[in-house]
């Protein structure tokens, strides 16, 4: 049989007494944390799956994956695994959501799948399950709690010693759609967090999240679970803002213990209720400050020392992602649009010679440039300014440039794909794909071509500008394509100004090209050398400037 790297040729999922097999693992106080990310599995174990779960599995199933987390002294453990995730699906068909395709979707399937060919009951075929974890049979179970989770205690910088995430399994639900299950767990040095989340986007009928939190204190060995249930119908969602949450037929459970044999200090603070004041908190250390262990000779103590030394270096992706995040919505923002028709039943959305969408819009670009409101023109403009703010990030080190630069770059293609959904309504992720990875192979040839104009003329930079955001219109305004080449130098020039710690706080606004329409008008003294050029007043609007802080 495939044995997907197993050391065990007869096992194809995780076993709860060996996840260390293939893993990745760190002890801290007394627990034991391993995560193992292995291939999607081959044909035969999924077979076997299929039979032991009477249903068919998801499109992309990685049974071989574990997130473990084990108290070696009391024999107590949690593991995150995709078989028991799985068998907790409804096997009965009384909660299958129903859409246009199930049917054909689920005959599908039992033609890939012979040996579920005799199940003739239905299942519920989004994979939606209520999994909070494999506690092993002999540990001790969780007790039904008020305390919820320390969030404060998680809010502070404390350095990160181990991070993981993974997929347990996916499904494109026949394009109607997608349902994820995915763990990911962070280690600090005096506690750690797992998230399990199940996702559900059921196109325009439903969106389902079901939450498992786990938290564990080290220093009191106290262990707290979290379970929470989000779903709400899809135009509702739709149509709110982007960071809002589905607070909708929301349920949270709580549930905690502490393990008995470990220590429990005196006196012992309510950690569960986020005590500040609780004797062992005081140590914790503040940013750029080593942690000191009591009489700690371990190995993973002196590495974990080591890393709260440079907490500055690590904390850094953290601190680009937020900042690149902020750049890259300053950056959407010039050219944003609307599909007016989107929300309204069996409008007609108006379409150009290239079959793509056209929306409304406002700003220079398109009232005064005269671009069309396409998810194209859109993108162009977008990159664009990235671009000009990755000639700023190039003065960066070596050491933070990449960081910053790849941040930068996967915040536009998130928000890109963000927009393929909400804007253009494409569900099909294979869809999506393709156009991304055009944008992609579009940002690289621009990037060059942008490059190139800087480095030898304004009349090289235009052209690069006219074939990438004009799309090569032979009846572009010659005069708005200067304006937007002396833009692009003077956006320039004031980035170069601007400090590091300005940049990096994402404090950028950008103006529009219109305002180089005063500094485009003047006649060139290279036209007529004789000619006495008075100088000019610098635009009233600055075209990078700080935000105001509220």
């Amino acid at each position: 049989m495939a044995s997907n790297g197993r050391t065990d040729p007869d096992t194809h999922f995780p076993s709860p007494k060996h996840p260390q097999d293939a893993g990745n693992t760190i002890s801290r106080s007394g627990f034991t944390i391993t995560t193992r990310k292995l291939p999607i599995l081959k044909a035969e174990p999924i077979e076997d799956m299929t039979a032991k779960l009477g249903i068919a599995v998801p499109e992309m199933i990685f049974g071989d994956n574990v997130v473990a987390i084990e108290h070696a002294k009391t024999g107590w453990s949690i593991n995150f695994n995709a078989f028991d995730a799985l068998d907790r699906v409804d096997k009965t068909g009384d909660r299958m959501l129903q859409v246009a395709h199930s049917k054909e979707w689920q005959s599908t399937r039992q033609e890939k799948h012979e040996t579920i060919s005799r199940v003739v009951k239905p299942f519920d075929w989004s994979y939606t399950t209520d999994y909070k974890g494999t506690v092993e049979p002999d540990g001790q179970e969780f007790d039904a709690s008020e305390s919820p989770i320390p969030l404060e205690l998680l809010k502070r910088p404390d350095p990160i010693l181990f991070f993981d995430e993974l997929v347990l399994y996916e499904d494109e639900m026949a394009d109607n759609g997608i349902t994820m299950l995915s763990c990911k767990i962070r280690v600090m040095p005096a506690r750690l967090l797992l998230l399990m989340r199940f996702f559900m986007r059921l196109d325009n009928v439903l969106f389902r999240i079901r939450d498992t939190r786990v938290f564990v204190e080290f220093g009191t060995g106290e262990v707290i679970r979290e379970y929470t249930a989000r779903e709400d119908e899809y135009e509702t969602v739709r149509q709110r803002p982007v960071h809002s949450s589905l607070l909708s037929h929301r349920s949270t459970r709580h549930a905690s213990f502490l393990p008995k044999g470990i220590r429990n200090p005196a006196p012992a603070p309510n950690i569960a209720l986020g005590n500040v004041n609780a004797p062992e908190m005081t140590s914790t250390p503040q940013p750029n400050t080593p942690q000191i262990e009591p009489k700690s000779d371990g190995i993973m103590d002196r590495m974990a020392a080591s890393v709260a030394k440079n907490a500055p270096s690590i904390s850094e992706p953290y601190k680009a992602y937020a900042s690149c995040q902020e750049l890259v919505k300053e950056c959407a923002r010039i050219a944003d649009y609307k599909i007016p028709q989107r929300g309204v039943k069996d409008a007609e959305i108006p379409t150009n010679a290239k079959g793509e969408e056209v929306g409304v819009g406002k700003g220079w670009w398109y009232e005064q440039f005269g671009l069309t409101p396409t998810f194209n023109t859109w993108a162009q403009i977008t990159l664009l300014h990235a671009w000009l703010l990755t000639t700023r990030l190039r003065q960066f080190s070596a050491e933070h440039y990449s960081t910053w630069q790849q941040q930068l770059t996967d915040h536009i293609f998130y928000l890109a794909e963000e927009r393929l959904v909400t804007h253009h309504n494409i569900s099909s992720r294979s869809v999506r794909n393709k156009i991304l990875k055009d944008l992609f192979e579009q940002n690289r040839g621009l990037t060059l071509a942008y490059d190139e104009g800087i480095c030898k003329s304004d009349a090289v930079l235009a052209a690069a500008v006219w074939r990438n955001v004009c799309k090569a219109d032979p009846e572009v305004d010659l005069k708005a394509l200067a304006c937007v080449v002396s833009y692009m130098r003077s956006v320039m020039n004031k980035l170069e100004g601007m400090g590091d710690v300005v940049l990096a706080e994402g404090d950028v606004v950008f103006g529009d090209p219109g305002e180089e329409e005063g500094w485009v008008g003047v006649k060139s003294r290279a036209l007529n050398p004789e000619a006495v050029v008075k100088p000019m007043k610098a635009p009233v609007q600055p075209l990078v400037q700080k935000k105001e802080k509220a």
